[in-house]
């Protein structure tokens, strides 16, 4: 399978804990011996112990260092078997039963790419890199290596480095998905005329509908970049409306630690939210959620704009509605209800991942976050209707009292003024240009200065 970036199936998740795995390739020392403190040894007690992010943690490091070392391949192999991917661990078992010490690891290249690839799979980009690196020193021209290579490096967002790759795997077959890529590349290092040529060559390449539709994607990302080519350094609200023409209301919040006061955070943010709206001139009828755990944010928006809310009412609602989540994630389980952009139905999501890839991407975007815990969420325990009712209580309240707060309303105006010029090209209300939402595939650059 031949993987896209902006429409790929790569996306399986984080790892995470729980599950248990036994291997008995390890000889277990008796109790009046030392303590076995190798890496590896750690990472297998993790791992016995069900603690599989740590394990994975330590065994990645390691395998990293140590690329044909038979121990690290089988223990990953059994953390992805304790994550219930056989066929994943399949693959590196075939791989890690090469690694014998009695021959170069070198003349098993099927095996290599198999492992590679399966890595790829489940997104451990930086290993995959790492094994389909040492696999193209050996086959320098191979398309298929060249490719799957420059989709890992691009997966890790070191571009520039997937380009190489990916422009060898084009000059070895011209072929739509790597000049694809390559294209991708070409943008998020803002090389607009290298992005230009490209989607010229890709034009008489794209044959099926899907090629069709990631071709005028393209074409909507060039013109968005140049109409930010004015400016030295983009940064995430520039990205965000360059890449998926979505929203984004407070650039300046970019990780939890900087959300200090929960409540007055979450006021502020429906303020400059229904600014945005009444600037906009979006009419909004009543507020939606999905989740139970974004009732009490819709509740707050609904009061501070004075209008109905309840939960989501299916997708032909007469009436012009926001359908309000506190986490992107929300929307994995129902997204393909909400694929299809609606005049009627605008997305709102409190937060984003900057890594997370998503089936869609919301229209309005509060801030990029890599966790956000909601004043109604409990750390230690949940909270009861009563606390919940409460906390919605204060939000509303003081959403009400920084309604005329001097800085927000800058905030407000400034967002205003940013994307009032650009309504053309956002999805926001948009269906006619924009029939779908976009793919969200977290291709952000971590650096503000491009």
């Amino acid at each position: 399978m031949i993987h896209h970036f902006l429409y790929g199936s790569f996306a399986q998740g984080p790892f995470v804990q729980g599950g248990k795995a036994i291997s008995d390739d390890i000889s277990f020392a008796p109790p009046s011996a030392p303590e076995d403190d190798s890496e590896l040894a750690q990472a297998r007690r993790l791992l016995d112990n069900g603690q599989l992010e740590q394990c994975r943690t330590i065994i990645a490091r390691y395998w990293l260092q140590n690329p044909y070392e038979q121990g690290a391949v089988t223990l990953f192999s059994d953390l992805t078997k304790a994550l219930g991917r056989e066929e994943v661990a399949l693959k590196l078992d075939n791989f890690a039963a090469k690694l014998d010490g009695s021959l170069s690891p070198y003349k098993h290249h099927q095996e290599i790419f198999e492992a590679g690839y399966a890595l790829v799979e489940i997104c451990q980009h930086e290993l995959a890199a790492m094994l389909l690196k040492e696999l193209q020193r050996e086959l320098p021209d191979d398309p298929l290596v060249n490719y799957e290579l420059g989709f890992s490096l691009m997966s890790l967002k070191r571009f520039k480095e997937a380009r190489k790759y990916f422009a060898l795997a084009v000059n070895a077959k011209e072929d739509f998905d790597a000049m694809l890529n390559l294209c991708v590349c070409e943008t998020l290092e803002r090389n607009l005329e290298g992005a230009r040529r490209l989607i010229a060559e890709l034009t008489p390449l794209a044959e099926s509908d899907e090629e069709k539709l990631e071709l005028a994607h393209r074409k909507i990302v060039l013109a968005r970049l140049e109409s930010l080519s004015g400016k030295k350094q983009l940064n995430s609200r520039d990205w965000l409306y360059a890449l998926y023409g979505t929203i984004l209301l407070r650039p300046g919040i970019a990780n939890s630690s900087e959300l200090k006061d929960d409540v007055t955070q979450v006021a502020s943010m429906l303020v400059v939210l229904r600014g945005l709206l009444t600037g906009l001139s979006l009419e909004t009828e009543g507020v939606e959620y999905y989740s139970l755990r974004s009732r009490p944010i819709s509740n707050a928006l609904s009061q501070l704009m004075e209008v109905d809310y309840d939960a989501y009412r299916g997708p032909d609602r007469p009436d012009q509605v926001i359908l309000l989540m506190c986490w992107t994630t929300d929307i994995l389980g129902p997204h393909a209800a909400f694929i299809e952009n609606s005049m009627k139905r605008t997305l709102f999501a409190y937060g984003l991942s900057p890594t997370a890839p998503l089936p869609i991407v919301p229209d309005i975007i509060g801030c990029l976050a890599y966790d956000v815990v909601m004043p109604w969420e409990g750390k230690y325990q949940e909270p009861s209707n009563k606390d919940i009712a409460l906390i919605t209580e204060q939000i509303y309240a003081r959403a009400c009292d920084l309604e005329s707060d001097p800085t927000l309303l800058r905030e407000t105006q400034e967002a205003v003024d940013y994307y009032l010029e650009k309504r053309h090209l956002l999805v926001l209300n948009n269906p006619e240009a924009f029939p779908n939402r976009p793919e969200y595939t977290a291709e952000l650059p971590d650096s503000e200065a491009r």
